[in-house]
C-alpha cells in the first residue's frame, strides 16, 4: 500500500495527519508527505518515505494581487505533484484541510486517484468544502460539521491524536507532575494551542497572584515574551512537547478551542474554560465547544468577557462534578480515531 498525505501549516492540521500516518505505517503502508516550506512540517519529523515541501501560501483574506499570485502557485504546485502521483501510483490520497492540502487534493482529482479528506473543525475550511466534491469519504471530528457535507460521504470519526499524547494523558497524576517538576497540589493548565496566546498567558499569571493555593502551568508559545518575574506558584514553559503530561497533571484547563486542543482535553476528561480565538475563520473555535457547554461539560468565555473576576469563582468552586464531567467527556470522544479512519479508507478501496 502507498498513501500520499497532506496537512500542515499549523499543528492543528499536521498532528492529526501524523497520527494517521503512524497507524498506516503499522499496517505496512508507504507514506509520502506533502506540506509547505514555512509551516510546522518544515521543522518536525513525519513518518514518511519521502517528504515534499513547497513554497505556497493561502488565498483567503488576501488582497487581489496576492490572491492571484497565491492561486497561481497553488495551481503550478498541483501540476508538479500530479507528475509525482502519476509516477508513484499511490493507492489513495488523504488531505487534512487548509491551503497546504489543496495542491495534493487537486493532483488526486487530475489523476483519478481516490481522495479522502478529514475536517478537524466544526466549520469546514474552504479547502475541504471544495475538495469534498471529489472525495470518496469525508471524515469529521464533530457531528456539527455534517450539515456542510454530503450525507452519503460524511462519517464522524473524531480527531486522530498521537499515541504519545494518549499514553501520557493516562499517566497517574502525581507521577505526571513529578515528570514536569511540579508540586503535588491542585493544578490549572493554561495554554493557547500550538500558536500560544499572549492574552491567556497574561491571565494565567494574574490568576496565580490571586490564588496562591493553586499552582499554574502556563505555556506561552514562541510569540510570548516571558515576564522577568512570575509568581512562585506558576511554572512557565514556552512549549511542552509531551502535552499529555500537562493534561494528566492538571485538574482544570484554560485553553483556546482549536480542534486539537479541544479533542485532547476531551480525551483527558478535564473540565475546561474555553476562550475561543476571536479571529478564527467563521468563528469555528466557538462552534467546536458550544455544544459541550450545553451539556454542562465545560465553560465558554468570549475573549471580550475574559477577566480574572470571571474565572476565579470557577477555579475556587467546590461544586464542580469533575468525575461526572470526566466520564461525560470521554464518552463523547473517540479514542482510536486514526484506526477508524484507516479502516474506512481500506474498506472503500476494497470496493474499487
Amino acid at each position: 500500500m502507498k498513501f500520499f498525505i497532506a496537512g500542515g501549516g499549523t499543528g492543528g492540521h499536521f498532528y492529526p495527519a501524523l497520527a494517521v500516518a503512524e497507524e498506516l505505517k503499522k499496517r505496512g503502508a508507504k507514506i509520502y508527505y506533502f506540506g509547505t516550506e514555512k509551516g510546522i512540517e518544515s521543522k518536525k519529523d513525519f513518518p514518511s518515505e519521502k517528504k515534499f515541501l513547497y513554497n505556497i501560501t493561502g488565498v483567503r483574506g488576501k488582497n487581489s494581487l496576492h490572491a492571484v499570485l497565491s492561486g497561481y502557485k497553488l495551481l503550478r504546485t498541483s501540476l508538479s505533484i500530479a507528475k509525482i502521483v502519476k509516477k508513484e501510483k499511490p493507492d489513495a490520497v488523504l488531505c487534512f484541510g487548509g491551503y497546504t492540502s489543496v495542491p495534493l487534493g487537486l493532483a488526486a482529482v487530475m489523476t483519478g486517484v481516490p481522495l479522502f479528506i478529514h475536517e478537524q473543525n466544526s466549520v469546514p475550511s474552504y479547502a475541504n468544502l471544495f475538495l469534498s466534491k471529489f472525495a470518496k469519504k469525508i471524515f469529521l471530528t464533530f457531528d456539527y460539521s455534517k450539515k456542510f457535507f454530503s450525507e452519503k460521504k460524511a462519517v464522524v470519526t473524531g480527531l486522530p491524536v498521537r499515541k504519545q499524547i494518549k499514553d501520557d494523558i493516562n499517566e497517574e497524576k502525581t507521577i505526571a507532575r513529578k515528570k514536569l517538576g511540579l508540586k503535588d497540589k491542585k493544578t490549572v493548565l493554561i495554554f493557547g494551542g500550538s500558536q500560544g496566546s499572549k492574552r491567556l498567558s497574561q491571565i494565567g499569571f494574574e490568576l496565580a497572584k490571586n490564588l496562591r493555593d493553586i499552582q499554574f502551568i502556563v505555556i506561552g508559545g514562541k510569540h510570548y515574551q516571558k515576564p522577568s518575574h512570575i509568581p512562585e506558584n506558576s511554572y512557565y514553559f514556552e512549549y511542552i512537547d509531551r502535552i499529555g503530561l500537562a493534561y494528566a497533571s492538571s485538574d482544570i484547563v484554560i485553553s483556546r478551542s482549536g480542534a486539537s486542543s479541544t479533542y485532547e482535553i476531551m480525551l483527558s476528561g478535564k473540565f475546561a474554560i474555553f476562550v475561543p480565538y476571536p479571529y478564527a475563520a467563521s468563528d469555528h473555535q466557538f462552534f467546536n465547544v458550544f455544544w459541550l457547554e450545553e451539556k454542562g461539560l465545560c465553560k465558554v468565555i468570549r475573549e471580550s468577557d475574559l477577566s480574572v473576576e470571571n474565572i476565579i469563582p470557577v477555579l475556587k468552586s467546590e461544586e464542580l462534578p469533575l468525575k461526572k464531567i470526566e466520564k461525560g467527556l470521554k464518552n463523547l470522544s473517540v479514542y482510536d480515531s486514526e484506526k477508524i479512519i484507516v479502516d474506512r479508507m481500506l474498506d472503500e478501496l476494497d470496493k474499487l
